[in-house]
């Protein structure tokens, strides 16, 4: 990197206010190498050097688990809202930056961490939800279920939720966006219903003692089943999560024929 690189770089850095993180500078120098070796000739032609520093600079920190601000930054690079977005995700797929982005990356730059746990809750939540409900295909490592999750966490604590933030790290178009809010929406009315039913199934099947569900059972002719093959016996805690499956499932017949 040359002279003039490095003190914009710094100039950068300093007005994003990461001057006080020294991880900062050698990672963003990282990226931009690696970028000059394997960017095409066109490819950023449409990108300043300020909005190419600027990208790095977003990347480094998303990488570092670091505060990131992104208004700031979006004035800094001299791109609109959408370009900005879409050169992030070109710049991703050039330096093979394959990271999760999970609640807690969404959350520290946006300044949402009162959030994080309810946020976090409420993603294992929906997560049961779909499994009980037959929706076993769903990828979660997508951002746009950590995305809802913390704006579902906003609305719960009545902290106004910043969806123009959100909507970039989701990964959806705002059509997408509603109707997977939609969805969030269905999960959160049932929740509580499910919760309930679970509870109580779980409770009422959960053997005593240690038993094994299948053992103390009698056969036609009333002898205890005291030898049974070990091999046959299923898992209590694989019995555990079907009859949980169950209830979900059969909570959903019932509010579709009700």
């Amino acid at each position: 990197m040359s002279g003039g690189d490095n003190k914009l770089l710094l100039q950068l850095i300093q007005k994003l206010g990461l001057a006080n993180h020294e991880s900062v500078a050698p990672k963003t120098t990282e990226l931009q190498r690696l970028l000059d070796i394997r960017a095409s000739g066109g490819l950023l032609a449409n990108f300043g050097d300020y909005a190419k520093v600027t990208l790095c600079i977003d990347l480094a920190s998303s990488l570092l688990g670091l505060p990131f601000d992104g208004e700031t930054a979006l004035k800094l690079s001299g791109l609109k809202k959408t370009a900005y977005a879409n050169g992030r995700r070109t710049l991703e797929k050039i330096l093979d930056i394959n990271k999760v982005i999970g609640i807690g990356e969404i959350c520290v730059p946006l300044g949402l961490s009162q959030v994080q746990q309810d946020a976090t809750k409420l993603l294992e939540a929906y997560k049961r939800y779909t499994t009980g409900t037959g929706q076993s295909e769903i990828d979660f490592s997508h951002p746009q279920y950590a995305a809802m999750a913390v704006f579902q966490a906003c609305k719960k604590q009545k902290v106004k939720p910043p969806k123009t933030k959100l909507l970039p790290f989701s990964h959806l178009k705002p059509t997408q966006w509603s109707m997977l809010e939609k969805n969030w929406e269905k999960f959160l009315t049932v929740a509580p219903s499910i919760r309930q039913q679970v509870d109580k199934l779980a409770e009422a099947a959960t053997p005593k003692d240690g038993q094994h569900p299948e053992q103390g059972k009698e056969n036609p002719t009333g002898a205890t089943r005291k030898h049974r093959s070990p091999e046959k016996i299923e898992p209590y805690h694989n019995w555990k999560k079907r009859m949980l499956e169950k209830a979900y499932r059969e909570l959903e017949l019932l509010r579709g024929s009700g």
